[in-house]
């Protein structure tokens, strides 16, 4: 797999910016690495990170802690050939690349624990604008992110190659306008994945919640490769065309999708991003 890191990173202390030789090497490397985009007036880069250069400048980050760099990771780009597509038992749909707005007199509302925040959907619907990327591409086939969730939203023609498919209709629940108009779909399951049994090394465990009793998972920030998905035998048993992940993760449970689902996705949206799910490595303790 070819796979791509998207970060930037930079000294709380303006002074160390300048005069930290090896931090200016570093930045001087990666301009042709560069992207248009900024982050609070900081370089965003996009490299590979099994190259010697990323390799410095994680080098550099883990031995200059105290001089507070800040290193943010926004997403890593995963490209596969075809044997490691099809060698994945499900997927993990990266963050879309377009939004959808929703109402500022609307809340979509979820079920929040008061003591943790995670947040569970509804039966409720969910509403967004008719407006941008949503009413422009009404009649393609496409998926965006809802602005203010997590919830990715799949565009009715997409929806409609994915029942074409053979995937039941009850795995999407509509997101409708104030007028009651059916501007697209979201992803729904009630088919829970076992505990621990999707593995994903740069989350880490957080705390379980004494009152709803919630596995809570955030990002691993010392953890600055990707790091391969697994499933384990008894997840691969359960799976279904779409799933969630028994943990929560920075508040809300995974979506994992069926080979067929991203399969269908891949074909007619060829913008949208995964990340392969694996089988479990021999030698993965069971019980981690």
């Amino acid at each position: 797999m070819c796979i791509k890191v998207k970060f930037t990173f930079s000294c709380d202390d303006e002074s160390v910016n300048k005069t930290n030789l090896e931090l200016c090497q570093l930045k001087q490397l990666l301009k042709d690495y560069k992207m248009k985009e900024q982050w609070v007036g900081d370089d965003i880069y996009e490299i590979n990170q099994n190259t010697e250069l990323y390799q410095k400048v994680t080098n550099f980050v883990k031995n200059n802690l105290d001089e507070t760099i800040e290193f943010i990771i926004f997403s890593f780009k995963v490209t596969m050939n075809k044997e490691e597509w099809n060698d994945a038992v499900a997927f993990k749909i990266c963050f879309p690349k377009h939004y959808c707005q929703e109402y500022d007199d609307i809340d979509n509302e979820y079920n929040e624990c008061s003591i943790c925040y995670s947040k569970e959907k509804t039966d409720e619907l969910f509403f967004a604008q008719p407006k941008g990327y949503i009413k422009k591409h009404q009649d393609d086939l496409g998926i965006a992110i809802l602005d203010g969730t997590v919830e990715l939203v799949m565009l009715p023609r997409l929806v409609e190659k994915l029942k074409e498919a053979g995937v039941d209709q009850k795995y999407f629940q509509p997101i409708i306008s104030k007028r009651k108009k059916i501007l697209g779909y979201i992803f729904v399951t009630d088919n829970i994945l076992p505990v621990k049994s999707y593995i994903d090394e740069n989350s880490k465990f957080e705390n379980q919640c004494p009152s709803c009793q919630r596995i809570n998972m955030t990002e691993n920030k010392e953890e600055l490769y990707y790091k391969q998905k697994q499933l384990s035998k008894e997840g691969i048993k359960a799976l279904k065309d779409v799933n969630k992940t028994y943990e929560f993760y920075d508040r809300y449970r995974e979506i994992i999708v069926s080979k067929k689902v991203a399969q269908v996705i891949r074909e007619n949206v060829p913008d949208v991003e995964f990340y392969p799910v694996f089988k479990r490595s021999k030698g993965y303790p069971e019980n981690v």
